[in-house]
């Protein structure tokens, strides 16, 4: 039986986020469930049978408990979803499914008015390896057999009010309502060797520090610490020493 969280099927999702949209603008109006717009829809992606969604289990609610164990859908930070995995973990599989949004396009809404902007594509564009550095919030639960990662690809399109503090109202805006629009994959994490994908292959044979993986992947030498651990807590890459100040690190794969 193919496990349900694994496929990518642009056509049922696109049916699936209209059926949804289409339900949530004619009853309540956009935003009305705010983020639970995109939880909503992955869920029924995932698992349509409602007898599956929200069950009980453990003193926690579980987003679909079915024969492939628990699947917990989280939009936002991870950290939240701690302590619900550190009761499920011990007990049985779960896939954690956390959306990264590789195209998002933004319409800003007079607040006085109700009027509403041009949508405009934002410059934003998550890759996994943002994922990969939101699980430093769950940095703890890594490496457990029972723990599997899903990273949905996904469009959105985004309304925030222009209500913030700067000339222009956008600088601490509030979020209306985030709507799903396509699904472009899911990247799967199960095994170690998936991981592996992180580490850039000029570091996998040689010590190099935090800032040396930072300069090979292109990133932030605050992501790169956090990428770092997250490896390091699955078993990928492990301390050897120090230079200078800096720790070593090293593949162990």
């Amino acid at each position: 039986m193919l496990d349900p969280t694994t496929v990518t099927n642009q056509a049922r999702f696109l049916n699936i986020c209209y059926l949804h949209n289409k339900a949530k603008d004619s009853g309540e109006g956009i935003g009305t469930l705010n983020e639970k717009r995109i939880h909503t829809v992955l869920k029924d992606y995932f698992d349509p049978d409602k007898t599956h969604q929200e069950i009980p289990f453990l003193g926690y609610v579980a987003d679909i408990k079915n024969d492939f164990g628990i699947i917990e859908i989280q939009t936002g930070a991870l950290n939240p979803l701690f302590a619900k995995l550190k009761a499920f973990l011990p007990e049985c599989r779960v896939t954690l499914v956390h959306p990264l949004f590789a195209k998002k396009s933004v319409s800003w809404i007079d607040p006085k008015t109700g009027d509403i902007s041009q949508r405009r594509n934002s410059p934003r564009k998550m890759t996994p390896f943002d994922g990969l550095c939101e699980l430093y919030n769950i940095r703890s639960c890594i490496g457990d057999p029972n723990l599997h990662i899903r990273f949905p690809m996904m469009e959105i399109d985004e309304y925030r009010y222009r209500d913030g503090w700067s000339r222009d109202g956008r600088r601490g805006s509030h979020r209306y309502d985030r709507i799903p629009i396509r699904l472009f994959d899911i990247i799967c994490l199960d095994e170690k060797e998936d991981f592996l994908t992180f580490l850039p292959d000029k570091l996998r044979e040689i010590e190099f520090t935090t800032a040396e993986y930072a300069a090979a992947a292109l990133k932030d030498k605050n992501s790169a610490y956090c990428a770092l651990t997250v490896l390091a807590a699955e078993g990928v890459v492990e301390k050897c020493g120090k230079r200078g100040n800096s720790f070593l690190y090293k593949c162990i794969l």
